[in-house]
């Protein structure tokens, strides 16, 4: 038989907290930030925004460990650049939510990609 006691009674209402909170949590994710400190632009783009991940291309490609810790991928770079990090990151669920051209000089881009969203 089992006994109901204050520790199995608290332990259930925090497990039934957590599978309540699971999607606030997953909107919760941090967001990811992707420039290249070679562009002026982007690395312009880098120093305005608060994003405390971020990823410099210049310093090699992106670790796919830390994907999997972000619900959103923001991004300025040149065209292929983007072209080449989209199809990489559609295989972790990542879908694009915005791209716009920016500059016809170094084709840059200002994108988003996000986990489930599709443009």
């Amino acid at each position: 038989m089992l006994r109901l006691s204050r520790r199995r009674m608290m332990q259930g209402a925090g497990a039934a907290g957590l599978i309540a909170a699971r999607p606030a949590l997953a909107a919760a994710a941090p967001a990811l930030l992707v420039y290249d400190s070679r562009l002026p632009e982007s690395a312009a783009f880098a120093a305005a925004s608060s994003t405390p991940l971020r990823h410099d291309l210049a310093q090699g490609r992106l670790d796919p460990r830390r994907i999997g810790l972000v619900s959103r991928i923001e991004g300025l770079t040149r065209r292929s650049d983007y072209v080449a990090l989209s199809l990489a990151l559609r295989l972790h669920g990542m879908r694009s939510k915005d791209e716009r051209r920016l500059s016809t000089r170094d084709h840059l881009f200002r994108w988003s990609l996000s986990k489930g969203a599709s443009a």
